[in-house]
Protein backbone atom coordinates (compact mmCIF):
# COMPACT_ATOMS: atom_id res chain seq x y z
CA UNK A 1 0.00 0.00 0.00
CA UNK A 2 1.46 3.03 -1.01
CA UNK A 3 0.68 6.20 0.53
CA UNK A 4 3.28 8.69 -0.76
CA UNK A 5 6.27 10.47 0.69
CA UNK A 6 6.75 11.11 4.68
CA UNK A 7 9.39 13.96 5.64
CA UNK A 8 10.83 13.41 9.23
CA UNK A 9 11.81 16.21 10.59
CA UNK A 10 14.01 15.83 13.40
CA UNK A 11 14.37 18.71 15.16
CA UNK A 12 16.40 18.70 18.12
CA UNK A 13 18.97 16.79 16.19
CA UNK A 14 22.81 17.70 17.44
CA UNK A 15 24.00 19.87 21.09
CA UNK A 16 23.12 23.01 20.07
CA UNK A 17 19.24 22.67 20.95
CA UNK A 18 20.46 22.24 24.57
CA UNK A 19 20.16 26.09 24.95
CA UNK A 20 16.54 25.67 25.12
CA UNK A 21 16.22 23.17 28.12
CA UNK A 22 18.97 20.53 29.40
CA UNK A 23 16.88 17.80 27.75
CA UNK A 24 16.12 19.57 24.70
CA UNK A 25 18.44 18.06 21.96
CA UNK A 26 20.01 14.67 20.66
CA UNK A 27 23.19 13.39 20.45
CA UNK A 28 22.47 9.57 20.06
CA UNK A 29 19.01 9.40 19.43
CA UNK A 30 18.61 10.92 15.63
CA UNK A 31 20.46 8.55 15.03
CA UNK A 32 17.20 6.08 14.62
CA UNK A 33 16.16 7.96 11.39
CA UNK A 34 18.82 5.92 10.14
CA UNK A 35 17.78 2.26 11.13
CA UNK A 36 15.48 1.37 8.11
CA UNK A 37 16.55 -0.82 5.48
CA UNK A 38 18.81 0.52 2.71
CA UNK A 39 16.70 2.48 -0.45
CA UNK A 40 14.05 3.60 2.15
CA UNK A 41 15.18 6.32 4.14
CA UNK A 42 17.28 9.65 2.86
CA UNK A 43 18.75 11.53 6.21
CA UNK A 44 19.47 15.50 4.84
CA UNK A 45 21.70 17.18 7.13
CA UNK A 46 21.79 20.76 5.73
CA UNK A 47 24.08 22.45 7.75
CA UNK A 48 22.48 26.38 6.62
CA UNK A 49 19.13 27.08 5.64
CA UNK A 50 19.55 27.69 2.08
CA UNK A 51 20.83 23.82 2.11
CA UNK A 52 17.53 22.91 2.61
CA UNK A 53 15.40 23.41 -0.49
CA UNK A 54 17.73 22.19 -2.71
CA UNK A 55 18.32 19.11 -0.20
CA UNK A 56 14.66 18.11 -0.05
CA UNK A 57 14.17 18.99 -3.71
CA UNK A 58 16.36 16.18 -4.92
CA UNK A 59 14.96 13.59 -1.84
CA UNK A 60 11.44 14.15 -3.02
CA UNK A 61 12.43 13.74 -6.60
CA UNK A 62 13.31 9.96 -5.63
CA UNK A 63 11.09 6.73 -5.14
CA UNK A 64 12.30 6.57 -1.39
CA UNK A 65 9.42 7.13 0.25
CA UNK A 66 10.75 8.43 3.69
CA UNK A 67 12.99 11.63 4.23
CA UNK A 68 14.65 12.93 7.29
CA UNK A 69 15.43 16.61 7.49
CA UNK A 70 17.77 17.07 10.43
CA UNK A 71 16.73 21.08 11.40
CA UNK A 72 19.24 23.21 10.96
CA UNK A 73 20.45 24.59 14.49
CA UNK A 74 20.92 27.38 15.97
CA UNK A 75 20.48 30.31 14.14
CA UNK A 76 24.12 31.10 12.10
CA UNK A 77 25.11 33.85 9.84
CA UNK A 78 24.69 32.64 6.69
CA UNK A 79 28.34 32.67 4.90
CA UNK A 80 29.35 34.72 1.56
CA UNK A 81 29.69 31.59 -0.62
CA UNK A 82 31.32 33.19 -3.44
CA UNK A 83 33.78 35.26 -1.35
CA UNK A 84 35.19 32.59 0.06
CA UNK A 85 35.22 30.43 -2.86
CA UNK A 86 32.98 27.98 -1.88
CA UNK A 87 30.48 26.00 -3.99
CA UNK A 88 26.64 27.87 -4.16
CA UNK A 89 24.54 25.98 -1.95
CA UNK A 90 22.60 24.25 -4.95
CA UNK A 91 25.24 21.49 -4.91
CA UNK A 92 23.86 20.18 -1.25
CA UNK A 93 21.25 18.29 -3.92
CA UNK A 94 24.60 16.26 -4.62
CA UNK A 95 24.92 14.94 -1.13
CA UNK A 96 28.73 15.92 -0.70
CA UNK A 97 30.86 18.60 -2.17
CA UNK A 98 34.25 19.95 -1.69
CA UNK A 99 34.40 22.68 0.86
CA UNK A 100 37.98 23.48 0.53
CA UNK A 101 40.73 21.27 -1.28
CA UNK A 102 43.85 20.37 -0.37
CA UNK A 103 46.47 23.55 -1.00
CA UNK A 104 48.65 21.97 -4.40
CA UNK A 105 51.81 23.68 -3.04
CA UNK A 106 52.30 21.84 0.02
CA UNK A 107 51.91 17.92 0.93
CA UNK A 108 48.42 16.45 1.92
CA UNK A 109 47.53 15.79 5.04
CA UNK A 110 44.27 13.74 4.90
CA UNK A 111 40.15 14.39 4.64
CA UNK A 112 38.03 15.68 6.70
CA UNK A 113 34.73 15.09 6.47
CA UNK A 114 32.26 17.39 8.04
CA UNK A 115 28.64 17.40 8.91
CA UNK A 116 26.47 19.45 11.12
CA UNK A 117 25.66 23.27 11.65
CA UNK A 118 28.13 24.22 14.40
CA UNK A 119 30.68 22.33 13.36
CA UNK A 120 30.70 23.06 9.89
CA UNK A 121 30.44 26.53 11.21
CA UNK A 122 33.43 26.13 13.74
CA UNK A 123 35.01 24.91 10.25
CA UNK A 124 34.54 28.05 8.40
CA UNK A 125 35.56 30.03 10.96
CA UNK A 126 38.97 27.95 10.78
CA UNK A 127 39.07 28.80 6.88
CA UNK A 128 41.36 31.61 7.16
CA UNK A 129 44.11 29.29 9.06
CA UNK A 130 43.95 26.47 6.29
CA UNK A 131 44.50 29.15 3.73
CA UNK A 132 47.64 30.81 5.47
CA UNK A 133 49.06 27.80 6.52
CA UNK A 134 48.59 27.93 10.20
CA UNK A 135 46.49 24.54 9.87
CA UNK A 136 46.58 21.37 8.74
CA UNK A 137 46.48 21.10 4.12
CA UNK A 138 43.41 18.78 4.57
CA UNK A 139 40.25 18.62 1.87
CA UNK A 140 37.21 19.21 3.34
CA UNK A 141 33.87 17.60 2.62
CA UNK A 142 30.24 18.82 3.00
CA UNK A 143 28.84 15.90 4.23
CA UNK A 144 25.18 16.31 3.49
CA UNK A 145 23.49 13.20 3.07
CA UNK A 146 24.99 9.82 2.45
CA UNK A 147 22.23 8.27 0.45
CA UNK A 148 22.13 11.55 -2.00
CA UNK A 149 25.80 11.29 -2.73
CA UNK A 150 25.25 7.30 -3.53
CA UNK A 151 23.14 8.51 -5.92
CA UNK A 152 25.10 10.41 -8.24
CA UNK A 153 27.11 9.25 -10.95
CA UNK A 154 30.67 7.45 -10.14
CA UNK A 155 32.49 10.02 -11.45
CA UNK A 156 31.40 12.44 -9.69
CA UNK A 157 32.13 10.50 -6.38
CA UNK A 158 35.44 10.28 -7.24
CA UNK A 159 36.23 13.63 -8.34
CA UNK A 160 34.59 14.94 -4.67
CA UNK A 161 36.12 11.75 -2.36
CA UNK A 162 38.14 9.05 -4.24
CA UNK A 163 38.89 6.22 -2.19
CA UNK A 164 42.70 7.28 -1.50
CA UNK A 165 41.04 10.38 -0.01
CA UNK A 166 38.49 8.37 1.97
CA UNK A 167 40.75 5.85 3.19
CA UNK A 168 43.07 8.93 4.49
CA UNK A 169 40.04 10.61 6.06
CA UNK A 170 38.22 11.10 9.34
CA UNK A 171 34.74 13.10 10.12
CA UNK A 172 33.53 15.99 12.33
CA UNK A 173 30.23 15.54 13.18
CA UNK A 174 27.50 17.46 16.24
CA UNK A 175 26.07 14.30 16.70
CA UNK A 176 27.49 10.45 17.95
CA UNK A 177 30.34 9.18 15.90
CA UNK A 178 28.39 6.17 15.13
CA UNK A 179 25.93 8.32 13.47
CA UNK A 180 28.86 8.96 11.12
CA UNK A 181 29.28 5.46 10.20
CA UNK A 182 28.42 5.30 6.02
CA UNK A 183 31.14 8.21 5.88
CA UNK A 184 33.89 5.99 8.40
CA UNK A 185 35.80 3.91 5.90
CA UNK A 186 37.54 2.17 8.92
CA UNK A 187 38.26 1.81 12.29
CA UNK A 188 41.32 4.01 12.34
CA UNK A 189 39.57 6.79 10.95
CA UNK A 190 36.79 6.43 13.91
CA UNK A 191 39.05 6.63 16.70
CA UNK A 192 40.17 10.13 15.14
CA UNK A 193 36.58 11.50 14.89
CA UNK A 194 35.76 14.55 16.16
CA UNK A 195 31.91 14.50 17.54
CA UNK A 196 29.85 15.32 20.96
CA UNK A 197 30.51 12.43 22.46
CA UNK A 198 34.17 12.63 22.90
CA UNK A 199 33.98 10.77 25.91
CA UNK A 200 31.14 8.40 25.56
CA UNK A 201 28.75 10.69 27.53
CA UNK A 202 25.53 12.67 26.78
CA UNK A 203 25.75 16.70 26.92
CA UNK A 204 24.27 18.80 29.08
CA UNK A 205 23.35 22.37 28.85
CA UNK A 206 23.67 26.16 28.44
CA UNK A 207 24.19 28.56 25.49
CA UNK A 208 25.33 27.77 22.50
CA UNK A 209 29.15 28.34 22.95
CA UNK A 210 29.03 26.50 26.35
CA UNK A 211 27.46 23.50 24.87
CA UNK A 212 30.36 23.71 21.90
CA UNK A 213 33.07 23.66 24.08
CA UNK A 214 31.73 21.34 26.27
CA UNK A 215 30.94 18.81 23.03
CA UNK A 216 34.74 19.30 21.59
CA UNK A 217 33.03 20.74 18.43
CA UNK A 218 33.97 24.86 18.86
CA UNK A 219 36.63 26.07 16.83
CA UNK A 220 39.65 25.56 18.79
CA UNK A 221 38.89 22.02 19.73
CA UNK A 222 38.18 21.25 16.37
CA UNK A 223 41.83 22.54 14.86
CA UNK A 224 43.23 20.87 17.88
CA UNK A 225 41.97 17.20 16.87
CA UNK A 226 42.59 18.23 13.01
CA UNK A 227 46.12 18.64 14.23
CA UNK A 228 46.13 15.53 15.87
CA UNK A 229 44.99 13.25 12.46
CA UNK A 230 47.55 15.06 10.52
CA UNK A 231 50.66 14.49 12.32
CA UNK A 232 49.86 10.94 12.77
CA UNK A 233 49.08 10.77 8.90
CA UNK A 234 52.43 8.46 8.58
CA UNK A 235 51.23 6.27 11.21
CA UNK A 236 47.74 5.92 10.04
CA UNK A 237 48.59 5.48 6.75
CA UNK A 238 51.14 2.66 8.08
CA UNK A 239 48.47 0.59 9.45
CA UNK A 240 46.43 0.74 6.63
CA UNK A 241 49.02 -0.85 4.38
CA UNK A 242 48.25 2.81 2.46
CA UNK A 243 50.76 4.01 0.76
CA UNK A 244 49.22 7.97 0.52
Amino acid sequence: LKVGKVIWVAGHSGPETAEDSRTHFGIFAPAVTQLFPEGHVINLFPWEQNEVAPALAAALATDIPIVALHLTRPGIATPDRARLGIPSHMEAAKGAYILRDFDPSRPKEGTIIVQGTSTTDSIYELLPKFESGEAPNVKIIQAVSWELFQLQGREYQDQILPRADWLDSTVVTNAARRTMHDWLPHKIAEHYAMSSDWDNRWRTGGSVDEVKREAHIDPESLLEGIKKFAADRDERLRLLGHPG
